[in-house]
């Protein structure tokens, strides 16, 4: 009799709460979003290293690497070099950048996306590559586990069991869709997260099992058309709530009792978790892309502002003025900006000012109000964001 009764293929998640059904058609109808925002390449570039250092930070980070957000992303960019103390954490950290492209590459090259023990194998030799003098003797990359293993309270299944599980695991990956039309990626999202858990409680390798969950969640995300910068967002989450995270994954298992662990499980639990967690990350990259956008709007604005006050005559004043608008610009909208504090935005003000008096800066500012780029308000200035409410859906409503 199997001491792990509740590992069951297909997973029993046939009554998901309420919450969770609404939690699904909130996260779907965000990815579409998302999906159906114009981002400029720059912008574009950007927030894909932004996700993928966050993502690879997230997920080696769970698992003890101290490596900073920071770091990773000068990692990332090959701008440094671990002391010889922490040369396998920098190896941890670029092993999930191959893995994490090698998922992706996989996909545009057209692969099947299906998967196998064979697959699985050759992810975890990504994970774990070049990693094996600061692992333990037992563990062996690329194979499955010979012994039993112990995560905090939990009994990992004996390795007798791992090569069937893992089996039907890959089955029950590759099985048809059942979603009804227009909820393809609901199903999937639920899936990616179910295989995630799935692989916790089966804990098939002998190390690096968190980090090949959460990349076989990243790459069931993908392959279900889920923006690469979204799909790295619940490994972001599970980081943030770590204590949570793993509360989750012990509620989800049950306890074990006498040598074996309650037939049902309780996937409702990590599944509403996560989800409301996903939501939320979903909700501020959403936030974070209009606010790229915005940006974008409110520089042609401010070049078409010009062009029409001045023509095409820019003195050097001129261009002076419209550096200061736009540099202004990079910072918040909302976070006025007093009068000495200009040369201090950005460096191509501070030399533009650099022999400048406070007189100058005074004219420039009034200019920049007097033509409608800047408002001022009893804490400073800043940028005339309201001229952009004509571009909103909603600008007609309000106006009526």
């Amino acid at each position: 009799m199997s001491t792990h009764g509740f590992i069951r293929f297909p997973p029993n998640i046939q009554n998901m709460s309420p919450r969770v059904w609404l939690l699904l058609g909130e996260i779907q109808a965000r990815i579409e979003h998302i999906k159906q925002l114009p981002i400029p390449p720059d912008d574009s570039n950007m927030l894909r290293q932004m996700y993928l250092t966050k993502g690879v930070h997230s997920t080696t980070a769970i698992e003890g690497n101290s490596f900073s957000e920071e770091e990773v992303a000068k990692i990332i960019n090959k701008e440094m070099k671990a002391p010889p103390s922490r040369e396998y954490q920098q190896q941890q950290i670029e092993n999930m950048i191959e893995a994490f492209s090698t998922v992706g590459t996989n996909l545009i090259s057209g692969e099947s996306g299906r998967f196998s023990l064979e697959l699985l194998h050759s992810y975890h030799e990504l994970v774990l590559g070049g990693l094996q003098e600061s692992l333990a003797s037992e563990v062996a990359i690329g194979q499955f586990r010979s012994h039993r293993v112990t995560v905090g309270r939990y009994l990992a299944v004996p390795p007798d069991e791992i090569s069937g599980l893992m089996t039907q695991y890959c089955d029950w990956l590759n099985g048809q869709p059942n979603a009804p039309e227009g909820y393809e990626i609901a199903e999937q999202i639920v899936k990616a997260i179910v295989a995630h858990v799935y692989f916790a409680w089966i804990h098939p390798y002998g190390d690096g099992n968190g980090r090949m969950a959460r990349l076989v969640e990243f790459a069931i995300l993908l392959n279900a058309g889920v923006p690469d910068i979204a799909a790295h967002l619940l490994s972001n989450f599970y980081n943030d709530t770590r204590d949570m995270y793993y509360r989750e994954l012990q509620r989800s298992h049950g306890e074990n009792q006498d040598g074996s662990y309650p037939d049902e499980a309780n996937l409702n639990s990590f599944l509403g978790y996560a989800l409301q967690g996903f939501k939320d990350e979903l909700d501020g990259q959403f936030k974070r892309i209009h606010a790229l956008q915005t940006r974008s709007i409110w520089h042609d604005v401010i070049h078409a502002a010009f062009r029409k006050a001045f023509s095409e005559n820019l003195t050097k004043t001129r261009q002076r003025q419209k550096r200061l608008v736009l540099d202004l610009t990079g910072r918040r909208f909302d976070k006025p900006v007093r009068k000495g504090e200009i040369p201090d935005v950005s460096a191509a003000l501070a030399r533009a000012y650099r022999d400048k008096t406070e007189r100058t800066i005074q004219r420039d500012l009034n200019e920049l109000v007097k033509i409608g780029m800047l408002k001022r308000d009893e804490s400073g200035y800043l940028p005339n964001t309201d001229i952009l409410m004509a571009f909103f859906a909603n600008a007609r409503e309000s106006d009526e």
